[in-house]
């Protein structure tokens, strides 16, 4: 009878570890997605970059996404999501094999004002 009731207490231990470490987890403050990039930071990201140079200017990427043919490694490329005066926007950063950049693009978000056909010009 004391084995069964160590066995529950030990498991009754795990659960409340593991309650508390997700209860801790929740209190965290979230990053926020989208970030203030500065101009001349944008300016600063060439072709040839590595991927380390680019998260010392830029810190962890948005979102990554790496494209696979069967077993080979294609393309990867990473966005980071800013806000400046125009209003918010996207970074899209690619790279190829090596892990070089090879393209830099910065992309306005659309808003809720931005809905429907645009202007003809």
């Amino acid at each position: 009878m004391h084995a069964k009731t160590s066995l529950a207490a030990l498991a009754m231990l795990g659960f409340l570890l593991s309650a508390a470490a997700v209860a801790g987890d929740a209190t965290k403050p979230e990053r926020s997605a989208t970030q203030s990039i500065d101009p001349q930071t944008l300016e600063n990201l060439k072709k040839g970059m590595s991927k380390s140079k680019v998260k010392s200017l830029l810190g962890e990427p948005w979102r990554t996404v790496q494209y696979n043919d069967l077993d080979d490694i294609e393309n990867e490329f990473w966005e980071y999501r800013g806000k400046d005066d125009q209003g918010p926007f996207r970074v899209h950063i690619e790279f190829d094999k090596q892990g070089s950049v090879v393209l830099v693009a910065k992309i306005p978000e659309r808003t809720s004002e931005a809905k429907g056909t645009p202007p003809k010009s």
